[in-house]
């Protein structure tokens, strides 16, 4: 058992709790902080889960700084820590527009705080998880590359490259080691509920109608969870400030996820179309040759085996699920 410790904030998030997972499998000793948010659905299974396998689990708000400061000294008291994972923060590009000031504290303030106590008690490496939307569109380019213009359109996709710099700042600035890591739609077991995969997995399976904005041409680079946290595992060792995109590099429409999703579950989708939101973009498609070549990272799981496990964790879980709205 590794003496070291490795710190998960988030681990009650999609990533976050995967990535734990993962980490404590490997025979390393993992600590959690979180909201405590474990009154019923997915968190509250994430909670048990991670329990189970004795992690522990600090309860801290990382946008106030001396709930960080507190949780920081309960994990120094059980050894040094060689890398912190930042997975804590607010998500979704729609939810973004309706509280956009929730989106710069948890994600800017929070981010400091974590990066600022990490600095102090001189970590070996700080990841933080950053989002794919920081491209905006991808118009006609084949793929996006981590040097290319940064393009957001939302208050989430501007809080996360503000968080960005302020990494960039404190790696110039400390000389600590600090990897970006750029998401390309997540999906997998236990994931975020208000995600459409596994929205119409839900909605499918129980015959409801499913919603589509716009005629579901639109194209994302669906990306399975074990193989974004194997690259957010091996990019802790990385040394200097680096920023690396994490995505399949096979954008797929969303109406073919939707036929995949009804093959899966053995029942037609009952589809509503309605006008694209106008924060959404046409297309997403990571160029991960960095990736590749720093930490040789290549994704293993196609879509059709990723919905195929993500369906038959659903089967199984339905009742830690109650949000699907």
């Amino acid at each position: 058992m590794s003496k070291n410790i490795y710190v998960v904030s988030g681990c009650l998030g999609f990533v976050g709790f995967n990535l734990a997972n993962q980490i404590h499998e490997q025979g390393h000793k993992v600590i959690g902080i979180d909201l405590k948010g474990t009154e019923n659905g997915i968190k509250k299974w994430r909670y048990e889960q991670l329990s189970d396998i004795d992690i522990k689990i600090l309860e801290a708000d990382i946008s106030d700084k001396y709930d960080v400061r507190n949780a920081w000294a309960e994990v120094s008291k059980i050894g040094y820590v060689e890398s912190v994972f930042h997975l804590a923060g607010l998500a979704g590009v729609r939810r973004s527009l309706e509280i956009p000031s929730d989106y710069y504290n948890v994600n800017l303030r929070g981010t400091f705080n974590l990066l600022q106590i990490a600095t102090d008690s001189k970590v070996r490496s700080f990841i933080f998880s950053s989002t794919s939307s920081v491209y905006g569109d991808l118009k006609d380019k084949k793929s996006s590359n981590e040097t290319d213009k940064t393009t957001p359109i939302s208050p989430y996709a501007y809080s996360k490259l503000a968080a960005e710099e302020i990494c960039k700042f404190f790696s110039d600035t400390y000389s600590i080691n600090i990897s970006i890591l750029r998401y390309f739609t997540v999906y997998g077991p236990s994931g975020r509920p208000d995600m459409s995969i596994l929205k119409f997995m839900h909605k499918i399976f129980n015959e409801e109608p499913i919603t589509i904005y716009g005629d579901g041409s639109q194209k994302r680079d669906f990306t399975y969870i074990t193989d974004i946290c194997e690259g957010t595992f091996s990019s802790s060792s990385l040394d200097g400030f680096n920023i690396l995109n994490l995505g399949r590099s096979d954008s797929v429409n969303l109406m073919k996820v939707v036929e995949l999703i009804q093959d899966i579950v053995g029942k037609p989708a009952n589809i509503e179309f309605k006008p694209n939101h106008p924060l959404d973009v046409n297309r997403t498609s990571a160029d991960i040759s960095n990736a590749k070549r720093l930490i040789q990272w290549t994704p293993k799981v196609s879509i059709q085996s990723g919905l195929k496990k993500t369906y038959d964790w659903y089967v199984n879980n339905i009742d830690s699920i109650d949000t699907l709205e």
